[in-house]
């Protein structure tokens, strides 16, 4: 019984595999090409411009996390139980 219960899944998987793949190689391929692409034309001295403007941006934003992880850093500290004499009785 379970040998024909194994059998019978096994032809039902093979034959779905083959009209699969039948049907796959019956198909047409088409191909799509991607439209041509425009020329792009970009002023040197612009982009020049825009990426200094954003290293710089970018510098300042550094420097402001950097400060604040250093003021938080040499913030001082709380000192708790300093000299505090406990007797044990």
């Amino acid at each position: 019984m379970v040998t024909r219960k194994l059998l019978t899944a096994t032809t039902v998987g093979l034959f779905v595999g083959l009209l699969a793949q039948h049907a796959t190689g019956a198909e047409t391929t088409v191909e799509q090409k991607a439209p041509p692409a425009a020329e792009l034309v970009v002023d040197s001295q612009l982009f020049r411009n825009d990426i200094d403007s954003y290293v710089r941006e970018h510098n300042r934003q550094m420097r402001e996390a950097l400060n604040e992880e250093l003021r938080r850093a040499l913030a001082p500290k709380v000192v708790l139980a300093v000299n505090e004499l406990h007797t044990r009785g």
